[in-house]
């Protein structure tokens, strides 16, 4: 996954993809690179590292240019260095591509272009040879740059810069982009909040379209459809929700936004979540799947439909066409995805045909969005940092409720939201800061920690081994407190440290299985309602009936955050990740 934005306008692009891009990062910061209009030719400017760092060594904050295309990259082809950062040009270096995702055929493709000359290893740079190849030909930029993507397999969205002509060229295919119209111009982009600051009136692209962006406006043509059918949004999205503000990092500021959140929800009256129930045929089988942190969630949704006599069953995205030949259309398959643009799960939608599909997303517009039966919108705003925070408790507690609203028992479900909507508040204060700060300290030079707990406490555990693992860079293990008996109690001795969820229901199986830890020398740290005569470490969750593992999962993200500060890591931007994968 990596960022795009372009413009071209009247107004000097240079301030707005600057400020562009450095909203872009969460998608990829391993490289970052430029190219713009310089008096008729095009200059580049790119290096590895972070974009600041990158813009230190160059001043283009002294150029004025009208068009340009900024990119930020999540390497996938060839090392991250200077080289392959984007863009990447043809031979006369007059064609600048920047690119996200992966062209799937491309020794075919440079097969095909045997008298080119490439100077990086990425896959992208083929696209820029492909133009200058039909260009050659007499094609005109745009007929090159529509007979280039449709050589292109796989999931690549791009954009084009060419000293050929005026124009701002951009191609979505499979990985997300939208434009944003401007009074002096027009943006794309991979996400509306790179260019709020100047516009919220926005175009969703679709999968083939061509977008030809002007000095003084935009068309947009399909590869696939005569006449795509493309509405002008107003985002309801402000500058200052998606803005840091005075936090340090956007993973706390949205971390204490999930109290809100669920005021919210519970405030909507669910009807939503009404209408989705009813879609869902309750004597057939319900298949939840995402990846990562949506995985988790998926796997909460399955467990509470399953404890309310729903047969449903939690699949890993990837191993969806597996699961099809399990599946009748009289079952209901529902998609967990924060971004709407997760490789696995777009790829596998074709093997799915015929089944009715919910999507719990939470971006209007994308791929997934679109794609389904009926979409579920998280509505959890917009999420910058790359570990998932209030949108898997959001789609977490979305699921648990549609697992009631389907098996008819609202009735018992919406106390516990209300309670978990007043106790929530009670987790961030004083003391349990205080709690979080003394164990992040004993964690933060371990190399090994396990997470444990029984039925929705495992499930907790499995988010909270996540989370630990993304910002903190320590390994975590969960297990189910049941079978760390069977094989990793070997592993127990002084130094180990291990993660007991325990709510009411399960504390006391738990308690016994932690005993057993606490007699060979771990150390236990309690994450639960009441302290345990076995607990070394105590930090205390808010009861909220069926929603307590809401409680739990913001405790240990907070501890994750204070760890990783701690540790002196931008839990924001954790190596080697970026907020949704977007390529195979």
């Amino acid at each position: 996954m990596c960022g795009i934005i372009g413009y071209n306008g009247t107004d000097n692009a240079i301030p707005y993809l600057v400020d562009g891009i450095e909203n872009l990062e969460y998608r990829g910061y391993d490289s970052f690179g430029c190219a713009f209009d310089s008096s008729g030719k095009i200059a580049i400017k790119k290096d590895a590292g972070r974009v600041k760092d990158v813009l230190s060594k160059y001043p283009i904050d002294q150029v004025y240019s009208n068009r340009g295309i900024f990119h930020t990259r999540w390497a996938t082809h060839g090392a991250v260095n200077r080289v392959n950062a984007h863009p990447l040009t043809d031979c006369t270096g007059e064609i600048a591509v920047v690119h996200n995702g992966i062209i799937e055929n491309l020794d075919e493709l440079k097969a095909m272009l045997k008298n080119h000359k490439f100077v990086s290893d990425t896959d992208t740079e083929v696209i820029s040879h492909l133009i200058e190849e039909e260009v050659s030909k007499g094609s005109s930029m745009e007929s090159a740059v529509k007979s280039t993507t449709a050589k292109l397999v796989g999931s690549s969205s791009f954009a084009v810069l060419s000293s050929r002509d005026n124009s701002v060229y951009a191609v979505k295919k499979g990985a997300p982009l939208v434009l944003g119209l401007a009074k002096s111009g027009t943006f794309v982009s991979s996400d509306v909040p790179s260019f709020l600051k100047y516009t919220n009136k926005v175009v969703f692209l679709h999968d083939g379209d061509v977008a030809v962006l002007k000095k003084n406006g935009y068309k947009i043509t399909n590869l696939y459809r005569k006449e795509p059918n493309h509405s002008v949004t107003m985002v309801k999205l402000s500058y200052e929700e998606v803005d840091k503000g005075r936090y340090h990092h956007y993973m706390i500021k949205e971390i204490l936004e999930q109290p809100a959140l669920i005021k919210k929800l519970l405030d909507s009256g669910l009807p939503d979540i009404k209408k989705a129930a009813g879609l869902i045929n309750p004597s057939a089988t319900v298949y939840l799947t995402g990846s990562g942190s949506s995985f988790y969630a998926a796997t909460v949704g399955a467990y509470m439909m399953v404890k309310n006599g729903i047969k449903a069953m939690a699949i890993q995205s990837q191993d969806i066409p597996l699961y099809r030949r399990l599946m009748s259309n009289k079952d209901t398959i529902i998609i967990v995805s924060q971004s709407g643009e997760t490789a696995d799960l777009i790829n596998s939608l074709d093997s799915i045909s015929g089944i009715k599909k919910i999507g719990l997303v939470n971006t209007k517009g994308s791929t997934l969005a679109n794609s389904v039966d009926y979409w579920l919108d998280m509505s959890a705003g917009q999420e910058r940092g790359v570990a998932a925070t209030k949108t898997f408790t959001t789609s977490a507690i979305m699921l648990t409720l549609l697992a009631y609203y389907t098996a008819g028992k609202e009735k018992d479900i919406l106390p516990d939201l209300r309670l978990l909507s007043l106790n929530v508040y009670n987790i961030f204060v004083p003391s349990l800061y205080a709690a979080v700060d003394k164990v992040a300290a004993k964690l933060k030079n371990k190399e090994n920690v396990f997470f444990i707990g029984r039925g929705i406490d495992y499930l907790s555990a499995l988010e909270a081994s996540l989370k630990l693992k993304e910002v903190a860079y320590i390994h975590a293990e969960a297990l189910d407190a049941a079978m760390f008996k069977h094989g990793p109690l070997a592993l127990v001795d002084r130094d180990l440290y291990v993660v007991s969820f325990m709510t009411k229901k399960n504390g006391p199986s738990t308690s016994n299985n932690i005993d057993e830890i606490k007699s060979r020398s771990g150390k236990i740290i309690g994450i639960s309602e009441e302290n345990d005569r076995a607990f070394d470490f105590f930090i205390r969750s808010q009861p909220a009936g069926a929603f307590s593992f809401i409680t739990q999962i913001i405790i240990s993200q907070l501890l994750a955050y204070k760890v990783s500060v701690l540790k002196k890591i931008d839990p924001d931007h954790p190596r080697n990740l970026a907020k949704s994968v977007t390529v195979k």
